[in-house]
């Protein structure tokens, strides 16, 4: 008993929650991405959370002059600061009227919050105690709620095998009738532009014509796909499927905003379906893409970095606004501003460049006529946004929300053009006469009405080159999804029957588990297994 009561005189007086706040919103946010995080990335962004909230406090202490109310006064803005990120998704999920949760509105009206809840306590004479005991206690609780959540990701994590699919349908089903000699195995180029859209598209919705392009790969001998469109309008999805040869199972849904199924989608690009074929087969993987985390192929930044390197921050106040508001004030016309926004966006674009470069140079250095067979996965993040490149490849202007039109699109997409172009030639001169290449837009051309479901968001470049020039397996509606099962079909006898176009839009959702489909076991051979 008198434990308990000491216990309680600690939890009136002292303003534990200091502590047990930035511990809860680091925990949760850990959870979100369960066993994805490394120790040292936890730490360090508990010191900054922790240094912050020290930061608070003491200007609150300069203003009030009392520790106490300093305290209470560091935990209301805290909550703010830690909360805004998920308190701003639920006000815009509501039906309110968008003032509501714009920038404009919100600003002014936390500053007027934060003004009377300083009034206010520098006039109180409360010792707050029961405040202290009821923060404490909730907090800890709210800790305490966390455990049964990292049990559950872990489970989960451990029954998909941290993969968007681990069923390697393709993989268990390949016995091929015949086995392939090495000599008649070709080397396989699988060049995938982000966002290329069909010449169909092209033409249809954005009235521009990519007919050069079309001619030059009919002159070197290319079969290409006049209406094909991709399965997914999102790249994680949609190249997972194309590597995994299977739509994604039905307990997965298709999301682009939970974390998770970035990073399971992007570790699906690095084990799949066809890769394990293909090592099975003695090939050699060239991996050469920025989308995975953890890519032994890709020394360079991953394009998702920031959804890891910024995952804690992005949930914040100051994250935010850096998000959803810095890019798009860049017409502010005051020194410091306009320098801090010059050098992000030349840091950007220098960053994109660098990305862009290393790819094409990588994806040369494999080409040779004599080796064993070779897999060549370049991805290029063209002609997807940001809209950096003119056609001639030169920066086009550090005005980043002028951008977002079918203008600097096309732009970017013409630069792709000449890349690919030039690669075509370079791995046909250089490389084995018996070499596969397909040329692939992930998706299709995402606009930015708003209307990101619609159909020309699949619409897709799709062309492929047979060194025989027999394209009686291809049709003019092929989808990617087929793309490798046609491919094994033809070299490797592999008998793989051809799936139906399905075409299924990637939603705004944040749970990519579907809780009315159970997770059905399977057994996954990982490329570590073999």
């Amino acid at each position: 008993m008198f434990r308990t009561s000491k216990l309680k005189e600690l939890l009136k007086r002292k303003p534990l929650f200091l502590v047990l706040v930035p511990l809860f919103f680091i925990y949760n946010g850990y959870n979100e991405l369960f066993g994805f995080l490394t120790f040292a990335f936890v730490l360090n962004n508990t010191f900054q959370v922790l240094l912050v909230t020290a930061v608070m406090f003491g200007i609150s202490h300069l203003l009030l002059r009392n520790i106490t109310k300093a305290s209470v006064a560091t935990f209301f803005i805290l909550l703010f600061y830690l909360s805004f990120g998920f308190l701003h998704d639920a006000l815009k999920s509501l039906p309110v009227h968008p003032l509501l949760y714009a920038y404009s509105f919100l600003l002014p009206v936390a500053l007027l919050i934060t003004i009377v809840i300083y009034r206010i306590l520098y006039r109180s004479n409360s010792n707050f105690h029961q405040l202290f005991l009821y923060i404490n206690l909730l907090f800890t609780a709210l800790i305490l709620s966390e455990i049964p959540h990292s049990v559950k990701r872990y489970q989960l994590d451990q029954s998909v095998h941290n993969l968007l699919d681990f069923r390697f349908k393709a993989w268990n089903a390949y016995k091929p009738s015949v086995a392939t000699p090495d000599s008649l195995k070709p080397d396989i180029y699988f060049l995938v532009f982000d966002a290329y859209a069909s010449s169909k598209s092209l033409n249809d919705e954005l009235q521009k014509d990519n007919s050069v392009f079309e001619n030059f790969l009919k002159q070197q001998g290319f079969y290409t796909i006049e209406k094909s469109a991709a399965n997914y309008n999102f790249t994680i999805h949609s190249i997972s499927t194309t590597f995994n040869m299977e739509y994604l199972p039905e307990f997965i849904l298709p999301v682009m905003k939970d974390p998770k199924a970035y990073f399971w989608g992007t570790a699906s690009i690095l084990d799949n379906s066809l890769f394990s074929i293909l090592k099975k087969e003695q090939y050699r993987i060239h991996n050469l893409q920025p989308i995975s985390f953890n890519n032994p192929d890709w020394p360079l930044d991953p394009y998702f970095n920031d959804l890891k390197e910024r995952h804690f921050f992005f949930k914040t106040f100051p994250g935010r606004i850096y998000r959803d508001i810095f890019w798009n004030y860049n017409q502010i016309e005051i020194g410091l501003i306009k320098k801090i926004q010059h050098t992000l966006i030349d840091k950007r674009n220098e960053a994109i460049e660098k990305r862009l470069l290393f790819t094409k140079q990588a994806i040369e250095n494999t080409c040779s006529k004599v080796g064993p067979p070779k897999f060549v996965y370049g991805h290029f993040m063209l002609p997807h946004e940001p809209y950096v490149f003119d056609r001639n490849g030169r920066i086009q202007t550090r005005n980043y929300s002028n951008q977002k039109s079918p203008d600097f699109y096309f732009e970017q997409l013409l630069y792709a053009n000449s890349i690919l172009s030039n690669l075509i030639t370079h791995i046909k001169t250089n490389n084995k006469r018996n070499t596969v290449i397909i040329v692939e837009g992930d998706h299709g051309y995402q606009s930015f009405t708003g209307k990101k479901n619609n159909f020309t968001s699949f619409e897709n470049l799709n062309s492929l080159y047979f060194p025989d020039q027999d394209y009686r397996m291809l049709n003019d509606t092929l989808s990617p999804v087929n793309t490798f099962r046609i491919v094994l079909n033809k070299y490797f006898n592999a008998g793989f029957p051809i799936l139906e176009n399905l075409h299924t839009p990637v939603s705004a959702d944040d749970e990519s588990i579907n809780p009315t489909k159970k997770i059905l076991p399977a057994h996954s051979l990982s490329n570590q297994d073999h």
